[in-house]
Order: C-alpha cells, then structure tokens, then sequence
C-alpha cells in the first residue's frame, strides 16, 4: 500500500486529472513550498454552449499541442493556435473550457502553494526559484518542444499516482521541478538567446532586477538606451503602466508575498522593498491592495 494517501481538494472544472499526494511539495527560496495537485495529458473534452471565468491561489501550466481555439483570461478571449501555453498565476481569472467545434488539445500541470496567501507570478515564481530576473507572458506561442515536454510531464505525473509507490512524494517533487525548468529553459534561457535586443523589454527587466534600489525613470531610460519620455510612452503601450508606476506595483506584489510569508515587522520590510519610509509605504501599498499592511497580513 501506498505511504500517503490522495488530497482531497474541491473539485476543479478541468477533467481527468490525476492528483499528487499532499506531501509531494517542492520548496522554493522566498515563496516557501509548491504542492502538486494534479496533471492532465492530451485534454480534448467535448465543449460546452457558455462558460465564465474562475480563479484560485494555484499556478496552472496549460500547453496546448494540437488544433485550434479560445480560452478566457483575464476578462478576454484569447485565440489559441497550437503549440501555444499559457501560465495563469493565484488569483487570476482564467477558464479553458472548449466551445462547441473547437478542437484544441492541451496538456496541464497544476500546483498551489503550500500555505494560503503566496501571490507570486510566474516571472516572479521562477526569478525565485532560479535567481534569474525571468519575464514571462501570461499566453503565447511556445516552440512545439516546450509543449511536448509539458505532455510527457504529464503522463509521468500520472503514472507516478496510479503505480502509488512509497517514493512516489519524491518523483512528484522532481517532477514539479521539471515542470519549471521546461518552461524557464523554452520560454526565458532559449528566448533571451534567439531574440534581438528589446530596448523597451530591457527596462521591464532592469526595473525587475533593481525595483528594490533607488533608480528612477532616468536610470532605466539609460539602461534601455532610450530618451526618458520615449520610453515612458512605449513602455505604458506595452505593459499598461509607466515605467515607475510599473515597479510601484512589483514591489507592492513582492511586498504581498512577505508579508503572508514572513513575521518581519512591516518596518523592516519596507525598508528592504527599498523604502525610507515605512509610512509611505503602508499608503502605496493600500494605493495597490485596499487595506493597509497590518490588516493584509491578519486577513
């Protein structure tokens, strides 16, 4: 018989899903454990006429590997065209049911954090894991190998459960393991070989790599090789945000994950996120979440 036993979890839209044992974690430095729940290979269910976004505190990897279709994230519908994968983090509404006459097929590895409130994103969840500043897509094409792997992941994942052998927690946490190491080797080491230089991706990742020092717009436009108000202006078309707002609210997620993670006085914490004063602090971070530090960390 086998040393542990299924976890039992609520039941999740996405079928014929093998689930991990509880004790399959992986750690992670900064972000604590990643606990496997289930994989799926070769996911083809019939669609439905209607479907709504979902979301919860657990990281999926979806790679699509065959034919066409739709999938919600984000409050929009986004075209699949395999091999295409897309990385939702906790938190983020997201649904891959198929709609009727859609035949895209996908594999999927799912996990969570092993205690509530880790708010990572996946750049962020690998920049830890790994020690890379890592900037990943939410959706997009992937070479056809990334989704390969993430399918023969799968198939591995299950085997592993149904054979329910006493080492299975081990295999599941190398598997896990692997899991990030596909996506971090195809979608970031590959990716930052082949791709030309981006000056505009080159200040999103400087400001990655330096948001807790004291740079301002000046310092990234320099180490983009740009004036300070194009890159401002290409910059927010592309993410959304300014650049200096942008590292506001990465550091306002970094500070999320802290403070559900650790029993450092918010002081403390606001001064290594690079604040002088924790006060300052505590407002921006309410600017960004709606309570102020100490009611996020009790709630």
């Amino acid at each position: 018989m086998p040393s542990w036993q299924p976890v039992t979890r609520p039941a999740m839209p996405e079928p014929a899903q093998q689930r991990a044992p509880d004790c399959a974690i992986l750690r992670v430095p900064g972000l604590g454990g990643l606990h496997l729940l289930h994989a799926t290979r070769d996911d083809r269910a019939t669609g439905t006429p209607s479907r709504s976004e979902h979301r919860h505190d657990i990281w999926h990897c979806v790679a699509y590997a065959a034919g066409r279709g739709t999938c919600l994230l984000d409050g929009a519908e986004i075209q699949v065209r395999s091999p295409w994968i897309v990385l939702t983090s906790p938190g983020q509404p997201h649904c891959f049911s198929r709609l009727p006459g859609e035949d895209a097929v996908y594999h999927e590895v799912t996990f969570a954090p092993d205690r509530p409130g880790a708010l990572a994103s996946w750049s962020e969840l690998l920049r830890a894991w790994t020690g890379v500043p890592c900037a990943l897509p939410s959706q997009g094409p992937c070479p056809a190998a990334c989704a390969d792997d993430i399918g023969a992941i799968a198939s591995r994942i299950a085997a592993v459960v149904r054979d329910g052998r006493m080492e299975a927690p081990a295999l599941l946490q190398g598997l896990l393991a692997e899991t990030l190491l596909s996506v971090f080797r195809h979608l970031v080491a590959d990716a930052e070989r082949a791709a030309p230089e981006d000056p505009v991706e080159s200040a999103r990742r400087f400001i990655e790599a330096h948001a807790e020092d004291p740079i301002d717009l000046d310092a990234v436009a320099r180490a983009a090789g740009l004036s300070a108000k194009h890159l401002g202006r290409a910059f927010a078309a592309r993410y959304g945000d300014p650049p200096m707002r942008y590292r506001r609210r990465l550091l306002m997620r970094r500070a999320a994950v802290l403070l559900r993670t650790s029993d450092a006085p918010v002081e403390r914490l606001a001064a290594g996120l690079g604040f002088d004063d924790w006060r300052y602090f505590s407002r921006c971070f309410r600017a960004e979440h709606g309570v102020p530090p100490a009611v996020y960390r009790r709630g």
